[in-house]
């Protein structure tokens, strides 16, 4: 069983326009960015238009920079609103900065290599899935119930408080 995400993986790592370079990671936060932007891993999967007749650059900044995110890495920049349904949805193209200097991703990827990035993104995000038990492999077993288990609490919270009764009268400023 693999343990963790393969940061090694062949294929993996990106150089950018700077000459500096960059390991792609999907962390468990990297592929939420991608659902919330394109609804499900599935669509993410589909993004890039391989036929030549839609969008290829666009999304592949997007893929690349949720693989750039983490430690020492780029930070995403978004915008993000709430749908009728109560839905949190993101906005529009999220922009991912680096955290030394703030450059934006998209200013450091060249156009000419954007086969380059697809087969990097393609081997670590599918190494990242295999990592996170999406590889065909039988799941862990759970332990058997051991029965019930005492729950201690912390003792009272801002959210375990009790409420103020609705007879309380807060004294003016001022007095």
């Amino acid at each position: 069983m693999t343990q963790g995400l393969d940061l090694l993986a062949s294929g993996g790592t990106i150089t950018l326009t700077d000459g500096t370079t960059v390991g792609l990671r999907y962390s468990m936060r990297a592929i939420a960015l991608l659902e919330a932007r394109y609804g499900s891993v599935a669509n993410v999967q589909n993004a890039i238009d391989t036929t030549g007749k839609g969008a290829a650059y666009g999304p592949i900044v997007q893929l690349v920079g949720a693989g750039c995110v983490g430690p020492g890495g780029f930070e995403p920049h978004y915008r993000e609103h709430q749908d009728a349904k109560g839905e949190r949805k993101i906005s529009g193209d999220i922009v991912y900065r680096r955290r030394t200097d703030g450059m934006d991703l998209a200013d450091l990827l060249h156009p000419g290599r954007l086969q380059e990035y697809v087969q990097a993104w393609e081997a670590a995000f599918t190494k990242a899935l295999e990592s996170l038990g999406n590889d065909g492999t039988p799941e862990p077993q759970a332990t058997p119930d051991a029965g019930p288990t005492e729950t201690v609490s912390p003792g009272l919270s801002s959210t375990t408080s009790p409420s103020v009764p609705s007879t309380f009268l807060q004294t003016p400023s001022g007095a």
